[in-house]
């Protein structure tokens, strides 16, 4: 009759416990999201934050890669969204005029 209630309690308070940090963040997911939604007018910071990348020298060769990754992720074609897809290809227009500047 006890283990019923203390595999019970156990597993409430593995719940509890798993809440607490997720709630936190200390679990590192919560950390990947951009709060807020897309600007009127996209800026090269909103483009490279799109495509996951940083900002610095080396961005004009990830561009292509970033973007064919995020693309196989959420192509209209493969249940994605119209929108997300032509904000993604925004960003990398946007970044291929720039750094051939």
């Amino acid at each position: 009759m006890a283990t019923p209630a203390i595999i019970g309690v156990s597993a409430l308070v593995a719940g509890l416990t798993a809440r607490h940090f997720m709630k936190r963040g200390a679990m590192g997911a919560a950390d990947q999201w951009v709060k807020g939604g897309f600007r009127a007018k996209m800026d090269r910071k909103e483009a490279v934050a799109i495509l996951g990348l940083k900002d610095g020298p080396t961005l004009r060769n990830k561009i292509k890669d970033a973007h064919r990754n995020i693309m196989l992720a959420n192509h209209p074609d493969r249940g994605g969204s119209p929108y997300l897809a032509s904000k993604i290809n925004e960003a990398k227009d946007l970044l291929d005029r720039e750094t051939k500047r």
